[in-house]
């Protein structure tokens, strides 16, 4: 088996017909790769509609489980998989047709293992191109050199990786989060030692109304930041454990990840007692100490420059407070 494509699934009936066929409609013979379409207890149609779809192709397997969120159904999935390369798809989302065999020829013929690739973000009136071809690399080089002089590729399902990367690293995504695939990358990339990027467009972002990217309800912005906390920690506590030079490099990308919890505190709508819990917070896991981010946009780096000062924000986020 080449290919494992491990497919999440919790609540997407009216996508999960959509990105399976799209899946299927490739230049790949079936027995060549599977689908692993993991249903995170699913209260709509969407295992009835999987279950249709394995009458019609027969490299489907669906496996049920409790709900415990993406990170979990991804985990999960991973425990099945018996190809060479593992795939993580989001059901929502659809990938282009004629593409697997092109992928995994290159991956072979190169002897990668991982594959970038170029994705388009979806939305409903516009689509637009997600990685410019020159912050991405042309030749085969280290996950350590990628991550020192190129913007990164962050989500699971924009790279295709060598299995047994995983599963001899004992990488996993961190479960009960959100944003995992910030941490997971970062940990991931340590560990390649071939990878390189095909500018061909694969794979397509579907942004949706009522995704986990999407809603800000109150609890969800919590469980953001809280989320980013997590990440923070697990960053920092990794890497101060595993001080090497790919640790160096990676530090500007987990300053990026403080500026993103410092913002997600700061410009969202909570109580001011609910912010200065959240300040106390990161203050105390060391988030204002930011050196240099990833960060390419102008507006944004003038941002960061201003919030990772922490007496200012403290300042700034008493005289800009938002309430619910």
């Amino acid at each position: 088996m080449k290919l494992s494509i491990i497919l999440p699934v919790y609540n997407v009936d009216q996508y999960i017909e959509k990105c399976i066929r799209s899946i299927e409609c490739q230049d790949l013979p079936t027995n060549e790769y599977e689908i692993i379409a993991v249903n995170d207890g699913s209260l709509d149609n969407s295992v009835q509609i999987i279950e249709k779809l394995q009458n019609e192709f027969s490299n489907i397997q669906l496996i049920n489980k409790n709900n415990g969120g993406l990170s979990s159904a991804r985990n999960y999935g991973l425990r099945f998989a018996k190809g060479k390369y593992i795939w993580f798809i989001d059901s929502d989302d659809y990938i282009e047709t004629n593409i697997l065999q092109h992928l995994l020829d290159k991956i072979k013929n190169d002897n990668l293992d991982l594959l970038v690739f170029n994705i388009f973000d979806i939305w409903k009136d516009k689509e637009q191109q997600g990685f410019s071809t020159n912050q991405q690399p042309t030749h085969i080089i280290s996950g350590e050199e990628y991550i020192k002089s190129y913007y990164i590729g962050i989500s699971a399902w924009c790279f295709i990786v060598r299995k047994n990367i995983l599963t001899s690293n004992n990488i996993t995504f961190t479960e009960g989060i959100i944003h995992e695939d910030f941490e997971f990358t970062l940990r991931l990339y340590e560990h390649i030692k071939r990878m390189t990027f095909t500018p061909i467009r694969v794979y397509n972002y579907v942004h949706r109304n009522g995704s986990i990217t999407t809603t800000k309800t109150h609890e969800q912005i919590l469980k953001s930041i809280h989320s980013w906390q997590t990440i923070i920690s697990q960053e920092t506590n990794y890497f101060h454990a595993h001080p090497s030079s790919y640790a160096r490099y990676a530090q500007k990308w987990i300053d990026t990840h403080k500026f993103n919890a410092i913002c997600a505190v700061f410009f969202n709508h909570l109580t001011i007692d609910e912010k200065k819990t959240e300040f106390y917070r990161l203050k105390d896991m060391g988030a204002f100490k930011i050196k240099e981010t990833r960060i390419q946009n102008i507006k944004l780096k003038f941002i960061c420059n201003i919030l990772k000062h922490r007496n200012l924000y403290y300042i700034l986020m008493h005289f800009f407070r938002t309430t619910k």
